[in-house]
């Protein structure tokens, strides 16, 4: 039986009429404050500034997030989800059975998305000042290199007895590598290689 007028839910005034639509103001919002987090710095943008550079009315902005806090949480996972699609088809173009090739490729993949991206990484992960190591509690890139370990020991490429504590080890190595070519201590294009070989020692290869 068909629900009478009175009886259908009511939309929020201002709210998307639609899923697709809503997702589309999102990205663009979400867009919009990655540009001005980067140009401007998380402090000095406004909400009134991230509504306008998305050529959205303001109360549109706060129908989605109802402040900076929650629109940086949510440019966090989308910044992780970025990393993760470059990484893992990387990844996945490997054999099956090719266990350095295939942590080979995340180091390579990895490294070229954290030069591609490193404003938008700093705004993202230092964005309220919070350190970097409460970033890394549940992070995705962590966990993949963490099954890509464990999974090469369970076919007996190398011999790791914990995945997630010898991932996590790679993960800081990786990111200090990078920082260090970013400073200009290193250059950035050895950087892969020689971090590769740093994985591969680590993993007893």
């Amino acid at each position: 039986m068909k629900a009478s007028v009175s009886e259908q839910p009511k939309r929020r005034r201002g709210a998307p009429r639609g899923p697709r639509q809503s997702d589309q103001n999102k990205k663009a919002l979400i867009e919009a404050a990655e540009k001005l987090f980067v140009e401007k710095g998380y402090d000095a943008a406004t909400m009134d500034e991230i509504a306008s550079t998305a050529n959205f009315a303001k109360g549109t902005l706060y129908h989605y997030f109802s402040n900076k806090e929650k629109l940086l949480t949510v440019m966090r996972k989308n910044f992780e989800k970025k990393v993760m699609e470059r990484i893992r088809p990387a990844v996945e173009e490997c054999a099956e059975n090719d266990w350095i090739g295939r942590i080979k490729a995340w180091v390579y993949s990895a490294v070229d998305a954290y030069f591609d991206m490193s404003d938008l990484h700093d705004v993202v992960i230092y964005g309220k000042g919070m350190p970097f190591r409460n970033t890394m509690v549940d992070a995705e890139i962590t966990r993949y290199l963490a099954k890509l370990i464990a999974d090469g020991a369970k076919a007996g490429a190398w011999k790791i007895d914990d995945a997630h504590w010898t991932a996590t080890i790679m993960f800081y190595s990786f990111r200090g590598s990078c920082d260090e070519a970013i400073l200009g201590t290193q250059p950035a294009k050895d950087v892969p290689e020689k971090l590769n070989d740093v994985f591969m020692r680590i993993l007893g290869i």
